[in-house]
């Protein structure tokens, strides 16, 4: 293939994703990343709930040997994190918000034009983010309990971010292992 015929294709590629993209609203973007955290939300709550661990006796007061002003200076500290009683949306650090963002981007431009626009016509932009976040990771469901045409490109594409888990750091917010 001459280098003439390849930045042909190069550039008809790219005028196609752009087309995808272009015409996605960020309305549109927003109710694919919703659909992506929620299913994250879903399919990692047992992991969440075990990496919690019994935060029952988060306050506990008897730790031995402890002067009164440590104890308070711990008690205070441990008072001003709050543990997580529910998994909801609102509990996934920024930073992550937007790396998932930026992942389903990533996705759009893998998967190319005739796929997404599939996709969204079939089952919907939240549809779309939850079948990115369960293809990625390998949940044993996604874009292949469909019938789309483009479903190898779907799968493909989503194969091509790789797995990502969600995880809860010390000061109890939720975080992607990519973020």
């Amino acid at each position: 293939m001459s280098n003439l015929k390849l930045k042909t294709l190069i550039k008809e590629e790219y005028y196609n994703l752009m087309e995808v993209e272009n015409s996605l609203s960020q309305d549109d973007l927003t109710e694919i990343l919703e659909g992506y955290l929620e299913a994250a939300l879903w399919t990692e709550e047992d992991n969440l709930k075990s990496q919690m661990g019994d935060d029952s006796n988060m306050y506990n007061d008897d730790e031995e040997g402890e002067s009164d002003i440590d104890k308070l200076i711990r008690l205070t500290s441990e008072f001003q994190r709050k543990p997580i009683m529910n998994f909801i949306v609102d509990n996934i650090d920024p930073d992550s918000k937007i790396q998932a963002y930026m992942d389903i981007k990533t996705f759009i431009t893998f998967a190319g034009r005739d796929a997404i626009v599939e996709a969204i016509e079939e089952n919907g932009l939240g549809k779309l983010g939850h079948d990115i976040w369960l293809t990625r990771n390998g949940h044993g469901a996604g874009f292949f309990d469909h019938s789309y045409e483009f479903e190898k490109n779907l799968m493909d594409a989503a194969h091509k971010l790789k797995s990502v888990d969600l995880y809860i750091t010390d000061d109890y917010k939720l975080v992607f292992s990519n973020a």
